[in-house]
């Protein structure tokens, strides 16, 4: 009975730990085709979910002439909480209260968008920028199959639940010695414990597919782009001059607690030349 107990579980151990684990294709790609956007409440289709799992992720550049960086990400960030957290959520966002002598601001805020809302989401970002005075100077696409790590992970869930399930059995049928009963239960938690990494892993990647990464990016710029090359030398060395001036101020300050303990060190070497009565050799000589 124990011989039997043992191989039992040692064959459904070696075939739980032969499911494959994936390896992750990625092509990054400037030319990418979006998803075509689906009419809402739309659901994949069985034959659609035995199809190739593709995880788009979405990245864009808005250049500002004026500050209105605020207003724009704020209007697109009302957008997205108004399409509600299953189909738009935002992920972070930075924005620098930039005073009226910076000259260059850089934010950014990074959304999850349903992917077959992201055509149309885009556009209506685009549009709330544009109305603004922003342009679009760059955007990029990026895809990467997941197909393969999707496959591997589901197989490895079946895989560890079955011998879950398996192990369960063993246990309530109470069948075997203390030990082995306590062995069983031990590989039980430890094969709960890889199923829930794995159910994780699962839901992840299932994010990952169904909500696409959208990250944009608003650069503001106080230097024209049509001003002359001798213009713009002439803005770029009032910069460098104040920088300059700042960083002498600085060290002004910084070492300014130095002169003060040199001049009391001096000071107190006077005082005590003076006492003792100490000369300089060229006061000595003409003395």
């Amino acid at each position: 009975m124990r011989h039997w107990f043992v191989m039992l579980l040692s064959l459904a151990l070696i075939a739980c730990d032969r499911a494959p684990h994936g390896r992750v294709e990625k092509m990054d790609t400037f030319n990418v085709e979006e998803p075509v956007p689906a009419p809402m409440g739309y659901a994949p289709s069985p034959s659609s979910a035995n199809g190739p799992r593709i995880a788009y992720s979405y990245s864009v550049t808005y250049d500002f002439d004026e500050r209105t960086v605020a207003k724009v990400q704020g209007q697109q960030l009302a957008l997205c909480r108004k399409l509600g957290p299953t189909r738009c959520l935002v992920m972070s966002s930075s924005l620098d209260t930039s005073g009226p002598d910076d000259s260059v601001v850089n934010d950014e805020a990074v959304l999850l968008i349903d992917a077959h809302m992201v055509p149309n989401v885009n556009q209506r970002l685009d549009a709330l920028a544009t109305e603004s005075g922003a342009r679009v100077a760059s955007r990029q696409v990026e895809a990467e199959d997941v197909t393969r790590q999707v496959i591997d992970t589901d197989a490895r869930v079946r895989a560890k639940q079955a011998l879950a399930e398996r192990l369960l059995t063993i246990i309530r049928a109470g069948k075997g010695n203390v030990g082995e009963l306590v062995q069983a239960e031990r590989t039980y938690a430890t094969t709960q414990e890889e199923l829930d990494a794995a159910r994780a892993a699962q839901a992840d990647l299932a994010q990952r597919v169904a909500m696409s990464r959208v990250t944009i990016s608003y650069h503001f710029s106080a230097i024209p782009s049509d001003r002359s090359p001798i213009l713009q030398s002439l803005f770029s060395a009032g910069e460098t001059l104040s920088a300059s001036i700042a960083s002498l101020i600085t060290l002004a300050i910084g070492g300014l607690p130095w002169l003060v303990a040199g001049l009391l060190i001096l000071a107190l070497l006077r005082w005590i030349a003076v006492r003792r009565g100490w000369r300089w050799p060229l006061r000595r000589r003409s003395a």
